[in-house]
């Protein structure tokens, strides 16, 4: 049974292509959810063009206008056209059929308005239903100019419905014009891609509504566990209420009992703290004695070593000594010497130690100077190398002075100039002509800069 030929065009101004261009190479996000992906590798064009869609068109626009066509803004510039081959036919056509059924409109469209005005014919096998997207502008053949009022009129648009079907029906596809009534079969193609959605949309939702239903049906459930865990920690609070009373009554007694060791600790405190100074006082009592012994026997000169078989010595009218103590006071004044001795050896440090601190502070005023000073050294000695590197070229270029014979000048130069610098130096060789140029220098004048070296110590 033949079935109904499906085609639909529409008018684009320029500011339309690129969105007709992004729909057919499947460019930016797509939402239509009847694309496959995975299938979008098969689609093709029979229009084989390095060159997208709108700059074809706007070059094709542009060459048009330079010959006469008036093409504004608002021009109709391009038609696009969606031949549709219906679901139930395409599965009993094989893939070379499909290919060969679009083709046979493509031809169709370029035997009527010129191949070079057929910008894109894409075919789509990405989607539940193969279609063409077929793109056109509407030159008028007779002229050569963009009049899409007339190319594409009522006339013209009849013509097409009744002259394709016949050309497919020429080409072996039974196919017949459509009666005109928008069946299922015969939407626009966007609008049936909307129904499609729609359908799927709907499913959808009602998927979502029967998983809400579930999910309300468990949330109920989990309520009533809820009131139940709810009733059991009500319990549970007015026991953990009944332990926090008895616990708020161990607090207070606790801390009642807490106060009373804080006074017994301040009284502690009090009678520790007057210990301690009577202590302080009893220390300082005894330092004072010692001190006083210590300058005692200073002044009387006991530091000189005396014989064990002194057993009794008279210091004063009035003062005597058994042997044992003097002994004891003996110690203590050998300890006082020592101690003055390590007080004058600290004291001689300390006064080290401040001078020379005093000669380092001195010298960080001069350490900024210093690293400028270098940084102005270092900066003249490379200008120098530079020199000597760019002096050393020339003469060579300049055929003055042979290479190796420059070498070993540079070398004895380096030699001269570490002997008077007193060897402070110790002078980089480059290479043998300059090793050899500084022994011929150390060799001749080594003993004279040594012999000035001499005098110069004297």
């Amino acid at each position: 049974m033949a079935f109904e030929f499906a085609w639909n065009a529409q008018k684009n101004q320029i500011s339309d292509v690129k969105g007709k261009e992004r729909e057919q190479e499947r460019e930016g996000r797509i939402n239509n959810k009847m694309i496959d992906s995975s299938r979008t590798h098969l689609n093709y064009d029979f229009v084989d063009s390095e060159v997208g869609l709108y700059r074809r068109v706007k070059e094709r626009s542009d060459y048009l206008k330079s010959q006469g066509s008036k093409v504004q803004k608002n021009s109709v510039v391009l038609y696009s056209n969606i031949i549709t081959i219906p679901k139930e036919e395409a599965v009993k056509m094989t893939d070379e059929e499909h290919k060969r059924y679009f083709k046979s409109c493509y031809e169709y469209f370029c035997d009527r308005y010129g191949t070079e005005n057929v910008m894109s014919a894409k075919v789509h096998l990405d989607e539940t239903t193969p279609h063409m997207h077929l793109h056109f502008m509407p030159v008028n053949k007779e002229n050569g100019k963009l009049q899409a009022r007339i190319v594409m009129g009522p006339k013209a648009l009849r013509e097409i419905h009744d002259q394709l079907p016949k050309f497919l029906q020429e080409r072996g596809f039974d196919v017949q014009r459509a009666s005109g009534n928008k069946t299922k079969m015969k939407l626009d193609i966007h609008e049936f891609k909307a129904h499609q959605d729609f359908k799927r949309q709907t499913e959808l939702l009602r998927e979502e509504v029967e998983a809400l239903s579930k999910k309300a049906d468990q949330r109920k459930e989990y309520v009533l566990k809820a009131k139940d865990v709810r009733d059991q920690l009500d319990e549970q609070v007015v026991e953990y209420e009944k332990l926090l009373g008895k616990q708020k009554k161990q607090v207070e007694v606790g801390q009642k009992r807490l106060d009373s060791l804080y006074a017994e600790l301040e009284t502690t405190e009090d009678f520790v703290s007057k210990e301690v100074e009577s202590l302080k006082g009893q220390a300082d009592q005894y330092r004072s004695q010692i001190q006083d012994t210590i300058d005692a026997l200073s002044d009387l000169r006991l530091v000189e070593s005396f014989g064990e078989s002194v057993k009794r010595q008279k210091l004063s009218s009035n003062l005597t000594i058994s042997p044992s103590s003097f002994e004891n006071l003996k110690k203590q004044a050998e300890l006082s010497v020592q101690l003055q001795k390590a007080l004058q050896t600290s004291e001689r440090d300390r006064k080290r130690l401040e001078d020379r601190n005093k000669y380092l502070e001195s010298q960080n005023d001069r350490i900024p100077k210093l690293l400028q000073e270098n940084r102005r050294l270092t900066k003249e000695i490379e200008f120098f190398k530079s020199l000597l590197t760019k002096l050393k070229d020339a003469l060579v270029n300049q055929k003055m002075v042979a290479q190796d014979k420059l070498d070993e000048w540079i070398g004895s130069f380096k030699s001269r100039t570490a002997f008077e610098m007193n060897g402070s130096i110790d002078p980089k060789l480059e290479n043998e002509k300059e090793k050899e140029g500084f022994e011929w220098h150390r060799k001749q004048f080594g003993a004279k800069y040594e012999e000035k070296s001499s005098d110069m110590e004297r």
